[in-house]
């Protein structure tokens, strides 16, 4: 039975690529067919969280919608593809149309509406899509957003198509910060989600965001509180607004530091620390009442 689990957060910096690297560690440790997704594809690091790659298993470019061109030897100055354009990505010019490749989001309208066919699309690179196993020996499919790039939703919509046919029964998804599109995309088709949230006004508001979006798509959330220690009182109070499920309470525990920059998940760089302890008790719970 496949499951694919997103360790989400809603704001960044609350702790959801530690939680989804130990996940995977603690998954694989089991013995269970389990795989990463990093699809924060702005900057990727759930590989390096589990110690980089120790193998590339493969590599490619992705290219998504074009972006329009024209040929000028066809163009009659009509203006019909600047009026039908929604985007503004098209502007007169002395020989024709100009566009404006930031702009252009490659839908493809102005190539319908032109009377001549002087305008047509052509590919773009959206980013870089590989797959590695780590030094710890997970599985991880990561992508990287071309320099200045976007559609970020759809390269982690391609990223989860490829880690789907590894093959793996379990899949876990570090989503990006936010609610934007490419933690839709994350959200879209998985099973459950991890809302990673720690004991701050700030973050509770992010989750409570983050919220709304998986109900919408019908995923199962569960709360995990990191750090919950810091501030208990909160914590508390986080778990009675959200009304969730409390998957587990970690420790605010400074090893976790240590662990981060040695690029290795905590629970296998210090188990017996408070921390590690806290992530395993969680994880045993999902494993026992979900998977």
């Amino acid at each position: 039975m496949k499951k694919e689990i997103v360790v989400a957060s809603g704001k960044g910096g609350t702790g959801k690529t530690f939680v989804a690297s130990n996940l995977l560690y603690f998954l694989a440790s089991r013995e269970f067919s389990a795989g990463g997704v990093d699809a924060d594809v702005e900057a990727p690091d759930l590989l390096l969280a589990l110690g980089g790659p120790r193998e590339l298993l493969w590599r490619e470019t992705f290219e998504g919608a074009g972006v329009a061109s024209v040929d000028y030897g066809k163009c009659i100055k009509c203006w019909r593809c600047i009026e039908a354009c929604r985007f503004g990505a098209l502007s007169r010019g002395p020989e024709g149309p100009l566009v404006d490749e930031a702009a252009c989001e490659g839908l493809g309208t102005c190539t319908v509406v032109c009377p001549t066919g002087a305008i047509s699309l052509s590919p773009r690179k959206i980013g870089d899509l590989y797959a590695a196993r780590s030094e710890y020996g997970v599985l991880v499919v990561s992508g990287e957003l071309a320099l200045g790039g976007k559609n970020s939703g759809l390269l982690v919509y391609e990223l989860k198509q490829r880690a789907r046919r590894e093959g793996v029964d379990y899949l876990v998804v570090d989503a990006a910060p936010g609610i934007g599109c490419p933690v839709i995309s994350s959200l879209a088709g998985a099973d459950v989600l991890i809302a990673v949230v720690e004991p701050t006004p700030q973050s509770a508001k992010g989750a409570s965001r983050l919220l709304r979006v998986a109900e919408s798509l019908g995923v199962e959330p569960l709360l995990l509180l990191n750090k919950y220690d810091l501030s208990e009182e909160y914590a508390k109070r986080v778990q009675r607004e959200l009304e969730l499920e409390i998957l587990g309470s970690v420790r605010y525990d400074e090893i976790a530091v240590e662990a981060y920059t040695s690029m290795s998940p905590l629970i296998a760089y210090r188990p017996d620390s408070p921390a590690s302890e806290d992530l395993a008790d969680a994880f045993e719970r999902l494993v026992e009442g979900w998977l």
